[in-house]
């Protein structure tokens, strides 16, 4: 379907977007893809982004970009990356073997220069009749019952647009933040890094994302491919004002890697400094933030586009329902509580991963390093760390709930965990035929027989289907294969979001479905225990369930929980 884009003054849209980074391009391509006309525009939408910033594409985000076809576009054209190598002082520590991840099509990450990954979603933003509008947001009115925006375009002259909603995807100096008076909150020092993109030659592994830590600071690198890769260090005591020259790379390799490597003439170089900072709120009546304008993290563990993007597809579906008629308002307010608490905890993981890399003490270099042998020894550091760079143990449980296990010690799903299926707009899965499909615009009931094949689960199957709402696809996932210990062996009624995450387990009854799904389409049930973003106080890990370990590995409960519990402090 195509919509028109530009209009004249003082015309209304559904949704404006701003900012079209990877946020805000499938923001956009989202709420095309699901019938909703969308404005976007960009300051800089005449001159794309030439550097490549986010690098990595972690499984999670493949998910929710193969909904609008870019998953596939974006692996043939990036390196895949199988493992994640953990070093001390060229000390082999542990390793997250990306490729055992289980209950995905994706089970790897794929690094790719972030130019790249927006020319992919610009070209499925445009397969959906959308395009980018070069204009600067020079101010955002929200006392009137809807917004409306000031859009100065490239010739100087002025748009006021008066829309339905506004999101800001704008970046971390978000000017949708500034005009909307949403802060930006958080604690602790600002980490200086540099970060180049270059030529190495030598024998640096091609396919896993690796961390040396030394007592003089960290070295990540990450491979592009045909023999170029992401160097980021730890330079805490820079002063310079140009970008980082390939000698100071080239000093931290030799004293870092594991392996030798000669760096050649940087394709681009800067200093990040990585902030911890969340905003005290992703919603402001009718106005949204989403990705960096939102959260801005530590470089650690490359979370940040990718946390962005499930604050994307996160609000887009409700948005799109909403518009549609056919979620009630209420479920906006959902946004919020399940995607600032995500951020919440991502800045503490990757800040926590930061400060492994700076320290300098004897004894924190020890137990840092002791702790991450103990956990790839007893195969937590698989069972917990794939799950959380994969961010498939972002949960929107019930807080209560969240505190009866940590990941990977139950693979049981719950209300709120993500569950192992596929949604796609017009774009074919890997792999479909092991995924069952949902819905990627509207709740969808999945029925599970568990050990109960026989007439009366025949009969409850055909009452439930009879009584759910003209449209709500019903689907009986009792014959795949990988769901028994998800779901166990009681009969179950699944309602799950368009995003793939449950939103209600219910007796396979009537009754109890319909009002599952009424109240799944009018709003969740908030996470309770929100705690303070200001001073960042650690919430109840919001986990779902990994794989179990590996064979031949065994640990006790009390040893493999107080690993994790270090991990994540």
């Amino acid at each position: 379907m195509t919509f028109p884009q530009r209009g004249g003054p003082g015309e209304r849209r559904p949704v404006l977007v701003v900012g079209a980074g990877p946020v805000g391009l499938v923001l956009a391509t989202e709420l095309l893809a699901q019938g909703v006309p969308v404005r976007l525009v960009d300051h800089a939408a005449a001159q794309p982004q030439q550097h490549s910033r986010a690098s990595v594409v972690w499984p999670r985000s493949l998910e929710l970009l193969g909904r609008i076809g870019a998953s596939e576009p974006l692996i043939e054209r990036g390196n895949r990356l199988d493992s994640v190598q953990y070093y001390s002082d060229k000390r082999h520590l542990g390793a997250v073997e990306m490729s055992r991840l289980a209950g995905t099509p994706y089970p790897f990450g794929v690094v790719v220069p972030q130019d790249t990954t927006e020319e992919v979603i610009r070209t499925r933003l445009a397969a959906y009749g959308g395009e980018i509008e070069f204009g600067t947001l020079t101010g955002l009115d929200t006392a009137g019952e809807r917004p409306v925006a000031e859009v100065r375009r490239a010739d100087g002259s002025t748009d006021r647009v008066e829309a339905e909603y506004v999101i800001g995807a704008d970046g971390a100096h978000s000017a949708v933040r500034r005009f909307a008076g949403i802060e930006l909150l958080g604690t602790g020092n600002d980490v200086l890094f540099a970060i180049g993109d270059g030529p190495v030659a030598g024998d640096l592994d091609q396919h896993a994302l690796v961390y040396c830590y030394s007592r003089s600071g960290a070295l990540g690198i990450a491979p592009f491919g045909g023999g170029t890769y992401r160097l980021a260090i730890s330079v805490p005591d820079w002063r310079g004002e140009q970008g980082p020259p390939p000698e100071l790379f080239q000093r931290f390799v030799d004293e870092r890697s594991p392996r030798p490597g000669i760096v050649g003439e940087l394709e681009w170089s800067t200093i990040f400094r990585a902030r911890r900072r969340v905003a005290e709120t992703m919603r402001a009546g009718r106005v949204f933030l989403a990705g960096d304008a939102a959260h801005v993290f530590s470089a650690a563990g490359a979370q940040g586009m990718n946390t962005g993007i499930q604050d994307a597809v996160n609000l887009a579906w409700k948005l799109a329902g909403v518009v549609r008629g056919a979620f009630e308002p209420g479920i906006l307010d959902t946004y919020d509580t399940d995607r600032r608490l995500a951020a919440e905890r991502i800045v503490l993981t990757t800040a926590k991963q930061t400060s492994w890399g700076l320290f300098k003490r004897r004894h924190e270099l020890a137990l840092r390093d002791a702790t991450v042998r103990l956990a790839h020894r007893t195969g937590a550091l698989q069972r917990f760390g794939a799950p959380l760079m994969a961010q498939h143990d972002v949960s929107y449980r019930p807080a209560e709930s969240l505190r009866d296990t940590l990941p990977g010690l139950t693979r049981r799903i719950r209300t709120g965990d993500r569950l192992p299926v596929f949604a796609a707009h017009d774009a074919p899965q890997p792999n479909a035929e092991r995924w069952p499909a949902i819905d990627p615009a509207r709740l969808t009931v999945m029925l599970w027989a568990g050990a109960r094949q026989d007439a009366a689960w025949l009969a409850a199957r055909a009452s439930v289907t009879a009584a759910v709402p003209e449209g709500v696809p019903v689907r009986d996932v009792s014959g795949w294969p990988g769901f028994a210990p998800l779901l166990g062996t009681a009969p179950r009624a699944l309602v799950v979001r368009p995003d793939g995450h449950v939103a209600a387990i219910v007796e396979p009854e009537p009754t109890a479905v319909r009002t599952a799904l009424r109240r799944a389409g009018s709003s969740f049930r908030p996470a309770a225990g929100t705690g303070t973003v200001r001073a960042l106080t650690v919430p109840a890990a919001r986990t779902a369930p990994g794989p179990g370990p590996a064979d031949g590995i065994t640990a006790t409960t009390a040893e493999v929980t107080g690993v994790a519990e270090e991990l994540a402090s």
